[in-house]
């Protein structure tokens, strides 16, 4: 007990980025090599070890025992995943690396920087997605290095074993003989205890082969057994690069590698950097980091025949040697974000049929920056001075706090008396919610995607298990909805459990979310301007939108995204990062697209002039915890946890390949300029009568709201406003990485980048409040207008013409 309260937060780290790469490992293997691993399992338990190199394998025995282990628990525990079983050693691997990075660091600068090298460590997606989505071994390499490193000082035995076996799973471990050295060469450890370290490394390298040797030979041929294993692994691909952004990828991937020349200038230049290195950094304490950090960028950047992973292990060490020299941390994120390119470049490339996704152009772009990280590497490791963090700090981090000077005061004259505010709020929800709720019932059947949504809820209600099962045929009019999340199902669930089984049942909760989300860009303008008139300006304009009116009039999941995505934002600002967390989880349990709301936060965490604390774990706790409860209803119907991963799959699988057409359809660029609504219902009645409903925005609130956002952009920068900038930063967050998208799309799409439209609306008039009648008049006047025409209420067909201003909106 006394040992967990004396490192509980390592221990709670390490336990959050273990739960976490649980989580994600049912999502992005690559098959090719993952299936190559099960096959070599399966070999290793049904066939003597001395056969298993009769057929092909580019692998070095180390991993294969690993393989071996792996293939016997799957004998015994076959209900185990596949992908938890053979992402595992990886895992752990990733968790035992981050463990020596705190201690490693803590030994050097203690106790607060060892606990923010283990967060930037276990949760950059550069690590994690290299071990628990690929399923690669390469997080092996750098954990034998490390500890071989670590354990110099306690135990050469130990040392040596790691450097061996980490050798024996992959041979670019064995660069860490060349700090190895450097460790003897400073402490001046004589020859003789040199040469026994190399005799226990090579010895132990060598058994590990022993098993392996085919029937039929003796240990005269064992050598020439290694040999051929070593030249195996090496020769595997004989290409400059293969796919990985390194210098040779500046002449193209996958060229004939020109061996001699080639090896030749590769080691002349690790040869060089390495014998430099030692000279300049002798007496620096924890040396032996950088100067692995050194040899591993060489390897990567010069040698040949290197993959895209064989980046990862540089950032262990290299963010051990950033706890010494606080610039190496930018090298860090830089390094991060490339490798994260590169990965994902070359898993498309792999997985869809080729396909390049960056220009060569492009490509080049980034090996040169990657060239010039490692320049910067070079200039602060030998130079032994950190300026450019301190740049960052001084300059930026005062740019970002500007808000708290008095150049920065937004509004001049007075403000509204806090009791009058709360009226007129009142007054503002009670409209937003008898709009929504006035004939909320009708149509009485469902409509538009009600027919997937809320006919789905339905079944959920009874306990069908159909529901949940993506291979059923659909009924026809009607299909099962699980391209998403399920907590709008549920939301309709409980509104039809309290007000039956029918459509007022199913649409109600979304119209108090609807009208909630009126309470909270209340509140949210609240903290960023903190002014009452401010925030009930852009509450007011919120509430008087008409897209916004119809998504939360229907029976689909987009108003339980925007209430919940907007609660997370609020309590976010508030401090209450525990129930922030806990809100994230439901947003996300209502549409993926929630998980823009993390650069939101991210923003804001500067914006708002936050200070880092423990609480913002909860963020890679609660979340995943709140999404898999939202599938208890799946479980209950007898559904096994591989079902909750398959349906993750066809969700993935659906959004990223979904091949349709829709004559409502609308590219993401044209939505702030309201060309394309879209058409969701439509009911002839005789005498001339008709009713529509038409997913449509105010164009008072839509195109001066755009106009808005450049003004606001404008006094972000005049005043340095920080909260100003966030606020644009917010809108644009939401809608601009549709662009990106392989789907079709449609002007609902735009739905949470309005609250922050609506804001900024508040904030022009607040600035200008001798336009504030004018354009309220203006506004509402449209709202009622267009009311009828958003909510289904029968009207003459003549006045329904009047509607239509432009082609495309008809």
């Amino acid at each position: 007990m006394k040992f967990f309260n004396k490192n509980k937060k390592i221990i709670f780290i390490l336990l959050a980025a273990f739960v976490f790469r649980l989580l994600i490992s049912f999502f992005g293997t690559l098959d090719i090599d993952f299936n190559t691993f099960l096959g070599w399992s399966y070999r290793l338990v049904k066939h003597p070890l001395p056969d298993f190199y009769k057929e092909w394998s580019d692998y070095l025995p180390g991993y294969l025992y690993i393989l071996f282990i792996l293939g016997k628990i799957k004998n015994t525990f076959g209900f185990v995943p596949n992908e938890i079983l053979y992402k595992f050693p990886a895992i752990i691997a990733d968790i035992v690396s981050t463990f020596l990075v705190y201690k490693i660091v803590f030994r050097l600068k203690g106790q607060k920087t060892a606990l923010m090298s283990a967060l930037f460590y276990a949760f950059n997606p550069a690590i994690f997605a290299n071990s628990s989505l690929w399923g690669q071994v390469d997080s092996l390499t750098i954990l034998f290095s490390l500890l071989s490193l670590y354990f110099f000082d306690s135990s050469f035995t130990l040392s040596a074993i790691f450097l061996a076996f980490g050798t024996a799973v992959k041979i670019q471990a064995s660069l860490t003989v060349i700090p190895i050295l450097f460790l003897f060469w400073t402490r001046k450890i004589n020859i003789k205890t040199l040469f026994n370290y190399g005799l226990i490394a090579l010895s132990f390298f060598l058994l590990t082969f022993l098993p392996f040797l085919p029937f039929g030979k003796d240990l005269n041929q064992f050598p020439l057994f290694v040999w051929e294993r070593v030249g195996q692994t090496l020769n595997q691909y004989p290409y400059t690069s293969v796919n990985a952004f390194n210098f040779w990828g500046l002449f193209g991937f996958w060229q004939p590698d020109q061996k001699v020349f080639t090896s030749i200038f590769s080691f002349l230049i690790l040869f060089s950097l390495s014998i430099f290195s030692f000279l300049r950094l002798k007496k620096v304490k924890g040396a032996q980091y950088l100067i692995l950090t050194l040899v591993f960028f060489v390897s990567f950047l010069f040698f040949p025949r290197m993959h895209e992973r064989h980046l990862l292990p540089v950032f262990a060490p290299l963010l051990i040697s950033a706890s010494l020299f606080t610039d190496l941390l930018v090298v860090y994120i830089f390094l991060s974000i490339l490798y994260c390119l590169n990965l994902y470049y070359s898993f498309i490339w792999i997985t869809d049929n080729f396909k390049v996704v960056f220009s060569d152009f492009f490509i080049k772009i980034l090996i040169f920056f990657e060239i010039l990280t490692f320049s910067l590497l070079l200039n602060v490791g030998w130079s032994g001075k950190t300026r450019l963090i301190y740049f960052f700090k001084d300059k930026l981090y005062s740019l970002f706090h500007s808000a708290n000077k008095p150049s920065a005061k937004l509004f001049s004259n007075a403000g509204l008396p806090r009791e009058r505010a709360r009226i007129f709020l009142i007054l503002i929800l009670m409209f937003a919610f008898i709009c929504r709720v006035y004939r909320l019932g009708i149509p009485e059947k469902e409509y538009f995607d009600e027919v997937y949504h809320a006919f789905t809820a339905r079944l959920m209600l009874h306990g069908d298990p159909k529901a949940w099962e993506w291979w059923n045929p659909h009924p026809e009019g009607y299909a099962y909805e699980w391209s998403h999340p399920p907590l709008a199902k549920i939301g309709m669930q409980i509104g039809m459990i309290i007000f039956g089984e029918n459509s007022f049942g199913w649409r109600f909760p979304a119209a108090l979310l609807g009208t909630l989300s009126v309470l909270l860009v209340y509140l949210i303008g609240k903290e960023v301007f903190k002014d009452e008139i401010a925030a009930l300006f852009s509450a007011l304009f919120f509430s008087l939108d008409g897209l916004f009116l119809v998504l939360s009039r229907i029976g689909m999941n987009d108003s339980y995204l925007l209430f919940f995505s907007l609660l997370t934002i609020y309590l976010f600002l508030k401090d209450k990062i525990l129930l922030s967390s806990l809100s994230f989880g439901l947003a996300l349990s209502s549409k993926w697209s929630a998980v823009w709301v993390v650069p939101i936060l991210f923003t804001a965490f500067f914006a708002f002039g936050k200070k880092l604390k423990f609480d913002y774990i909860w963020f890679l706790i609660l979340p995943p915890l709140v999404y898999i409860a939202s599938y208890t209803q799946m479980f209950l119907t007898g559904h096994s946890f591989d079902i909750f991963v398959g349906v993750q799959k066809q969700m993935w699988w659906y959004h990223t390949g979904l091949k349709a057409t829709h004559p409502y359809t609308s590219p993401w660029w044209s939505w702030p300029l309201l060309i394309r609504p879209i058409w969701l219902y439509t009911n002839s009645f005789g005498s001339g009568m008709i009713a529509n409903i038409y997913a449509f925005g105010n164009p008072a609130i839509f195109w001066f709201g755009l106009a808005s956002i450049f003004i606001t952009l404008y006094y972000a920068y005049l005043f340095k406003n920080k909260r100003l900038g966030w606020l644009v930063f917010s809108y644009l967050v939401f809608f601009v990485p549709w662009s990106l998208s392989p789907r079709i799309m449609f002007l609902y799409h735009y739905l949470p980048s309005i609250p922050f439209l609506s804001c900024a609306i508040g904030f022009v008039l607040r600035k200008n409040i001798r336009l504030f009648l004018p354009y309220l008049v203006t506004a509402f006047v449209l709202f009622v207008y267009f009311y009828p025409h958003l909510i289904g209420l029968p009207i003459n067909i003549a006045i329904d013409n009047s509607f239509y201003w432009f082609s495309s909106w008809r």
